[in-house]
């Protein structure tokens, strides 16, 4: 059945963005969720994490985990912006055993199946969103187009990464079209900083372990660093890893400890696929970015990255 008539037909729909969400799965889903509601479904938004407070410019993302998830509630599961299939977390089992699910994704290599798939090679999961909620004939306003807008933005790195072409600046274009205030996703997202976030990023750039030997970079950033500089640990930290790519390295990883384990973050340079990488930790994403999780203790994790990516650069072949 075509994807867009599984939406259709659903009149109770949950949607999910994966854990340690970015800016991609998060306005795509706040997209997604402002579009099916305008078509009168009843629709809630989920995530294994707390949406960091920096990203309530999008009011929406205070609704997230709003009621307490009971997947008989719902007609329809959508996961949006999944590729690992870990990346769900606390509710990947209900996921993987509800009768109507639905991956919505433009991660090629990723693993999380639903009963229905749709995976399109874009540069932002928020271009699949934009068609899909045209093909639902769905009015666009500014509620729709900022956050696909913002999510467009946060996956391609301002337009600056190699995932870029002309398809997203036409997107981004038609975005500006139907009333997606740049100003607010720059200035309240992209610009602002606090001061004990920049002395946490400053700190786990500071202590960054690095090899020469094959050219690349594991950060931390602890529990302590978090209470030590008065950051909620929701805040990402992962961009981080574009840092230390900018002085030659080839593959730079960040590490966030929280309660429930590592969440990590992958960057690397365009010829280094990362997303290999990623995979042996049953994470996943992009050739250049990723993602991924470990329960294990920092220290342990740590090691376990560096082995991993000493492996991957060992059998690298180009």
């Amino acid at each position: 059945m075509n994807y867009l008539k599984i939406i259709k037909k659903a009149k109770s729909i949950a949607l999910f963005s994966h854990s340690s969400p970015d800016p991609d799965t998060v306005g795509s889903v706040v997209a997604l969720y402002n579009a099916l509601e305008k078509q009168g479904k009843i629709v809630d938004m989920f995530c294994e994490d707390n949406i960091p407070e920096t990203y309530n410019f999008l009011t929406e993302t205070k609704m997230y985990n709003e009621k307490e998830f009971n997947k008989d509630s719902y007609d329809l599961l959508i996961a949006v912006d999944v590729a690992g299939n870990n990346m769900l977390g606390k509710f990947q089992e209900d996921f993987d055993t509800h009768k109507n699910t639905l991956r919505i994704d433009h991660h090629i290599k990723g693993e999380l199946e639903a009963k229905n798939n749709v995976v399109k090679i874009y540069s932002a999961c928020a271009i699949l969103i934009y068609e899909t909620i045209k093909g639902l004939k769905v009015k666009i306003d500014t509620t729709i187009s900022t956050p696909l807008y913002f999510a467009l933005c946060g996956d391609t790195g301002l337009f600056r990464n190699n995932n870029t072409d002309s398809k997203t600046f036409k997107v981004a274009s038609e975005l500006l079209e139907f009333g997606a205030d740049i100003r607010k996703v720059y200035t309240e997202f992209f610009d602002k900083k606090t001061v004990p976030y920049l002395k946490l990023t400053s700190n786990t750039l500071l202590n960054a372990e690095i090899n020469d030997e094959f050219g690349f970079v594991v950060m931390t950033a602890s529990a302590k660093d978090f209470e030590k500089f008065g950051v909620d640990s929701s805040e990402s930290v992962g961009n981080l890893a574009n840092t230390y790519l900018n002085c030659g390295y080839k593959i730079s990883a960040v590490l966030k400890e929280k309660e429930d384990g590592i969440h990590g973050s992958f960057r690397s340079k365009f010829e280094y696929d990362c997303s290999e990488i990623a995979r042996v930790f049953g994470g996943g994403g992009h050739k250049n970015a990723s993602g991924f999780k470990i329960e294990k203790p920092l220290a342990e994790a740590v090691k376990d990255v560096q082995n991993a990516v000493i492996e991957y650069l060992k059998n690298y072949k180009g």
